[in-house]
């Protein structure tokens, strides 16, 4: 696994309001987002939580799930329109395993694209013109 990138893992609805003003969610739903893989076949996501795990983040978990609530308060840009998303503080990354060939050459391989969650859960915020 290769090119780990921090990003955002959102699970549930996209609250927007604006233009303009203050938004105030209060997240009430529990709910539960997990690690996934893409891809043809040959990694399980308990190896790519595994190697998350020595790798990048010792809080990498195979599913993370909240149920208490939590409230976010932001202002928004004038004339803009404030989004907001819940979810985990995780990682998405590519892996790509590769075949050895009669040759003991290794070329054939196969590749997709991994999600891992974090224990760290919270809002997202991004601003729109529309």
């Amino acid at each position: 696994m290769h090119g780990y990138k921090a990003t955002h893992i959102g699970k549930g609805p996209v609250y927007k309001d604006g233009p303009g003003g203050t938004m105030v969610i209060t997240r009430t739903t529990a709910e539960k987002v997990g690690s996934s893989i893409s891809g043809t076949a040959g990694v399980t996501v308990d190896f790519a939580v595994s190697q998350a795990k020595a790798e990048i983040s010792r809080e990498s978990v195979k599913e993370v799930s909240w149920g208490t609530d939590h409230q976010y308060r932001r202002n928004i840009t004038s004339g803009r329109y404030g989004n907001t998303q819940y979810g985990s503080w995780g990682h998405s990354a590519t892996w790509e395993k590769y075949y050895e060939l009669p040759n003991c050459r290794k070329s054939q391989r196969t590749s997709g694209g991994v999600k891992v969650v974090n224990k760290a859960v919270g809002f997202r915020y991004w601003e729109t013109r529309s």
